[in-house]
């Protein structure tokens, strides 16, 4: 069975979507994917995204590992879809505990907007050691 990693973040008309090519990385693997920004007019223009992976290390604790962000320049024409990929690399951090075969991660969208709104969408995403 294969999880589908879903973000999506929808403000009024804009609609920002973040798709990993794969939901499952291996020691090696770059986690990469693409955004895509749909809907933004003139008047309501983000400013940035931001992506963080964090490692979840029991039911409650988690903290960040990895952190992009992206800088837009210029708005987007209401009826174009911008697409934004990405690429992260993992570095040691990411890897699991001892007692773990898999770690759970969790991939963090945030979009800003320059009226200083913010929202954020998540999603979790599978990083095996196994080489």
């Amino acid at each position: 069975m294969t999880k589908k990693f879903e973000s999506s973040i929808e403000v009024e008309t804009i609609k920002i979507d973040t798709v990993v090519d794969h939901p499952y990385i291996e020691h090696g693997i770059n986690l990469s994917g693409t955004i895509y920004i749909n809907g933004v007019h003139d008047d309501k223009s983000i400013n940035n995204i931001k992506l963080e992976v964090f490692k979840v290390t029991g039911e409650v604790t988690s903290k960040m590992v990895s952190k992009h962000s992206i800088e837009l320049v210029g708005a987007v024409a209401s009826k174009d879809m911008q697409m934004i990929p990405f690429e992260i690399m993992p570095d040691e951090r990411w890897i699991p505990d001892a007692d773990q075969e898999m770690s759970k991660l969790i991939l963090r969208t945030t979009v800003l907007f320059e009226n200083g709104s913010e929202f954020t969408d998540e999603d979790e995403i599978n990083f095996d050691i196994d080489e």
